[in-house]
């Protein structure tokens, strides 16, 4: 009878844990559609001290924390993602952004590598991610190419267009940037205007 008792004590702690849990991580993504990151990492915090397996709470701190500025914090909830899920390209996405973010642009190349291997619902995002890795390691042919992957899913993208046209400055070929900067101004990117006037001349 002890045991039964015991169990069942058990078991209602578990839900109310996983409860709290859930409210947690439920108010924690309220705070963090109002930009207040400070108060919702604090909520996606307590709901991992309950479970530092929850994957949503880890992602919202990852979040939280990279908006802060705390980018060792947002890593190692990124890593902790990619320890419990490394067949998903989130945590990889979300860590090759924390190394774009610190200039560690081989690792970032790496990361969006992965993403692109595993799959992802944004194709467009994380081939613009490893073109912007390919550029600030100067390899900008192989960048131009990335750009124009994501243009071919969604040839609306000015900001594609524009760094695609700063690729094509870099290696000396001013007629494509020229190009690629003009489409990015009617498409309504605000830098390609300073652009054209320093490039095209």
């Amino acid at each position: 009878m002890r045991t039964l008792v015991t169990a069942v004590i058990l078991t209602f702690l578990t839900a109310c844990q996983v409860s709290i849990n859930k409210d947690h991580v439920a108010e924690g993504t309220k705070l963090m559609s109002q930009g207040d990151y400070f108060n919702a990492d604090l909520e996606f915090d307590d709901a991992l001290f309950a479970d530092n397996n929850n994957l949503d709470a880890l992602r919202g701190s990852y979040y939280c924390a990279l908006n802060m500025g705390y980018n060792d914090k947002a890593l190692k909830r990124a890593n902790k993602f990619i320890e419990l899920r490394p067949d998903s390209s989130v945590g990889y996405n979300d860590r090759g952004t924390i190394y774009l973010v610190t200039k560690d642009y081989e690792k970032a190349l790496s990361d969006f590598n992965k993403v692109i291997e595993k799959g992802t619902d944004y194709p467009a995002v994380a081939y613009f991610n490893k073109a912007e890795s390919l550029k600030e390691l100067n390899r900008f042919e192989e960048a131009i190419k990335n750009y124009n992957i994501v243009i071919s899913v969604d040839n609306k993208d000015a900001r594609a267009y524009f760094k695609k046209g700063i690729a094509f400055s870099k290696i000396g070929n001013e007629d494509s940037a020229c190009i690629s900067l003009k489409i990015a101004k009617d498409l309504g990117d605000t830098e390609a205007g300073k652009e054209i006037e320093s490039t095209c001349k």
